[in-house]
């Protein structure tokens, strides 16, 4: 498999979802554009075999990949190689050591923050022997540049996150101020800090996931059932996010994703 996921280390766990190695040969690499979607979460990524390439520019080496907002397209620019480290939602804000929002729908190269330790990271990725080995020196820099930061998680919008996590995007805001002793801007900004973005738009990533998600399972549901399981009762307001998250309406997507996207496309407003 070209791609796969490892369980992070115990001593990582409250901040780090997964470590995961993608490789692909000349062969196997595709040199057409792939859409990244948003999916709520900020990775650490490092390139072991040529860097994508984000319009004609190529990727640093190592990167510190913060919320996407709103579609992302890289493209293989040869023999592939990367190792990425993907936190929790609210589990990146010691390891970037600043406020999350500055890197929110940036790509923030790695040796502008630590030149040093980076230049020895790169290094240390491109000779290890194997997947296994890449993803302990990953979780080994992680872990020290979490001991290098200041203060602890949030454990408010922590809470907060794993109540719109639970609920697939779909709790109000006003549930999450009940009890929390701060008022909306505190929350808010709050959150920027340590997840990116502000709760209601991550809950709307997370809800906007879920449909996607669920069409390109191996038992991928008809778009409007995984709509309607998501909380989109209004057609418009499923179109409106697939413009926001996907770049595109549902029929333009049916153009460029072949039976997934005529899924989701299959009963889009047409013209009377």
């Amino acid at each position: 498999m070209p791609y796969d996921e490892l369980a992070p280390p115990a001593a990582l766990a409250a901040h780090v979802r997964c470590i995961w190695n993608y490789e692909a040969g000349a062969g196997e690499a595709t040199t057409a554009a792939e859409r990244i979607v948003p999916d709520g979460r900020c990775e650490l990524i490092v390139h072991f075999g040529k860097p994508f390439l984000e319009g004609a520019k190529p990727q640093p080496r190592a990167l510190f990949a913060g919320q996407l907002t709103r579609p992302l397209w890289l493209r293989a620019d040869g023999p592939a190689g990367v190792i990425g480290v993907r936190f929790h939602a609210a589990g990146a804000r010691r390891f970037l050591g600043r406020s999350l929002a500055e890197a929110t729908d940036r790509r923030v190269p790695l040796r502008e923050l630590w030149p040093t330790e980076t230049r020895h990271l790169v290094k240390a990725i491109a000779e290890a022997p194997d997947a296994l080995s890449r993803a302990q020196i990953a979780a080994t820099f992680v872990t020290q540049r979490i001991g290098c930061g200041d203060g602890e998680n949030d454990e408010l919008v922590a809470r907060c996150v794993t109540r719109i996590e639970e609920s697939a995007g779909r709790v109000a805001i006003e549930e999450l101020l009940e009890g929390a002793g701060v008022g909306r801007r505190q929350l808010e900004r709050r959150f920027r800090e340590a997840v990116g973005v502000p709760p209601r738009l991550f809950a709307s990533i997370l809800r906007f996931r879920r449909v996607f998600d669920e069409l390109q399972g191996p038992h991928a549901a008809r778009w409007t059932d995984a709509a309607a399981a998501a909380g989109y009762f209004d057609q418009s307001h499923l179109i409106r996010d697939c413009r926001r998250f996907l770049g595109c309406t549902p029929a333009q997507f049916l153009e460029t994703r072949g039976d997934l996207a005529a899924a989701l496309a299959e009963t889009s407003p047409r013209p009377a």
